[in-house]
């Protein structure tokens, strides 16, 4: 299964996709960027602001692994965040919160960092 799949199925909610958001970031957000990752989430607002802020920290910090890699990653999962927080007509906020998780966790691999197999 593709790390940009929705393993948990069309069930998943909007504020399920998000707590799964912040807790793939807080998982490595911390100890890597310094970036403090509060214990929930509202929503996609919320996700928006914590996604741009590990973009933007990652901006700011040297990297391992592929840092470049990581760094493309989280700005386009921030796009994505914010396109979802806006909720335009015509957007799908869950397919854009799922395409952020996926780019968060493609992040963390390019870092090196373990991801686990969701299942």
């Amino acid at each position: 299964m593709s790390a940009g799949t929705a393993p948990e199925g069309p069930h998943v909610g909007i504020y399920e996709l998000c707590e799964q958001v912040r807790g793939a970031l807080a998982a490595w957000a911390p100890r890597i960027l310094g970036v403090h990752v509060r214990r929930s989430v509202e929503g996609p607002v919320d996700v928006a602001w914590l996604v741009g802020v590990v973009a933007d920290a990652a901006e700011l910090t040297v990297l391992a692994a592929d840092g470049a890699t990581a760094r493309e990653e989280l700005h386009v999962a921030a796009s994505r965040a914010w396109a979802a927080a806006d909720e335009l007509p015509g957007t799908d906020v869950r397919a854009e919160l799922t395409a952020v998780r996926a780019g968060c966790r493609r992040a963390a691999v390019a870092l090196g960092l373990p991801v686990p197999v969701s299942h």
